[in-house]
Formats: structure tokens, C-alpha cells, sequence
């Protein structure tokens, strides 16, 4: 055997393995993403359940909730919609059994100068609304800097926020997000989603990296039958 279908031979023994590796995975996932959103369409069938301190909820769970929006406000940074940089803005509510939560009220593009703030308007009266939960999982790579304007963050972390607004010391702050009904007056543009990326898309991925798979088989049955080397 020469030295060129030595080299051959060791690419393909390192690299069949990982494609067909990343190929499962990516079935895997596509079959995670398809129980998710099966989950998903079930509960956006189920009646809302009422709001109550220390409750055992599912994401994206139906919910209910009386009370009136405060004056907090954040924003969280780098978000994107249909193409366009904005903020998610989350709005403390008071709930009227004296608990809070953050309100997701959506998508707001940005203006052109980062800390100039789009104003959020912020409803006076008591509000009966609707929702959905939205557990967030904080990202280790993700640090919540200091911006030069405190209502911006770079994530949500419930026990951050209760440190930063004294209003929320000893009290009950809702670990999740109640992400506003799209029917909402308040809602500005939805930008959640049970899932990233669709279950067709890692199928897709897929088959890319079990037909890398195959070149790779077929390139080095192709070397090893070449006449005269």
C-alpha cells in the first residue's frame, strides 16, 4: 500500500465515523424537536390555568392572571426580528395576590443610538390577561454587563433582577416569563418560539452528513481501485 492510499485510508477511518455521529445526532434532535412541538400543540388547546405562587408549570403552559403593570421596565439586548435589531421588553407586574412577574410583551425595533431607549407605554388600569409560560435557560457564555442604562440586560435571570430593583426584596418574583397573548392590545411583535430550528431542518442535516458519509466510502473504494499505484 503507497503512502497516498495510507492517507486515504486514515481520513476515512477518522471521518466516517463522526458523519454518521453527526448524522444520528441530528436525527435525534429532529426527533426531540418533534416531541416538542407535539407538547406545544397540546397545551395551546388547554384552558389557562390561574397564576399561583410555587406552582409546578410547563413550559409554554396556558395561564391566567389579574393585576396592573408597575413602572419597571427591561430590555434585553441583541434581539432579532424578521432582520431588524431590537429588545425584548419584559414589564413587571403586580399580580393581585402581591406576586410579581415579567411580562413579555414582544419584539420592539431599536433606535439608531443603542441606549435611547424605544418607549414602551405602559397601561394604567387593572388588567385580566393572558399568556403563556416561558422558562428561560441562562447561557454561561452570556454575562449581564453594566450597560450605561440600567433597564437593559443581556438576558433574563429572575434572581439578578430582584437584586437590581429594591421594590422585589422579600418579594415572590416568578421564576419564568408570561409571554404575552399575541391578541393582546399591549403585545408589540412575537418573537418566541418552542423551537429554533424545525425538525425537517436536522433531517436535512441529516442527510448532508450520511451523503458526506457515503463520498467519503466511495472516494476511498475508488483510490484503493485505481490500476498501476
Amino acid at each position: 500500500m503507497n503512502n497516498f492510499k495510507s492517507k486515504i485510508l486514515i481520513f476515512a477511518i477518522i471521518f466516517v465515523p463522526i458523519t454518521i455521529s453527526l448524522g444520528m445526532w441530528q436525527i435525534e434532535r429532529a426527533n426531540e424537536k418533534k416531541l416538542i412541538i407535539a407538547n406545544y400543540d397540546k397545551l395551546l388547546v388547554s384552558a389557562p390555568i390561574a397564576l399561583q405562587k410555587n406552582q409546578m408549570l410547563n413550559n409554554w403552559q396556558p395561564i391566567e392572571t389579574t393585576g396592573t403593570y408597575e413602572d419597571t421596565i427591561v430590555y434585553e439586548d441583541n434581539a432579532i426580528n424578521n432582520g431588524k435589531a431590537g429588545f425584548k421588553v419584559y414589564h413587571l407586574f403586580r399580580n393581585d395576590d402581591g406576586t410579581f412577574i415579567f411580562i413579555h410583551r414582544g419584539f420592539i425595533e431599536r433606535n439608531l443610538i443603542k441606549n435611547n431607549l424605544p418607549e414602551v407605554e405602559i397601561p394604567t388600569e387593572k388588567k385580566s390577561i393572558y399568556g403563556t409560560t416561558l422558562f428561560k435557560q441562562n447561557n454561561t457564555f452570556v454575562k449581564n454587563i453594566e450597560e450605561s442604562d440600567s433597564r437593559i440586560i443581556q438576558e433574563f435571570n429572575a434572581s439578578l433582577l430582584i437584586d437590581k430593583y429594591p421594590m422585589l426584596k422579600d418579594k415572590y418574583l416568578h421564576p419564568f416569563l408570561f409571554n404575552l397573548d399575541i391578541r393582546d392590545v399591549n403585545k408589540y411583535q412575537p418573537i418566541e418560539k418552542p423551537v429554533n430550528m424545525t425538525a425537517s431542518k436536522h433531517i436535512g442535516y441529516a442527510i448532508q452528513w450520511f451523503g458526506l458519509c457515503a463520498a467519503l466510502i466511495i472516494l476511498t473504494i475508488y483510490a484503493f481501485r485505481r490500476k498501476g499505484e
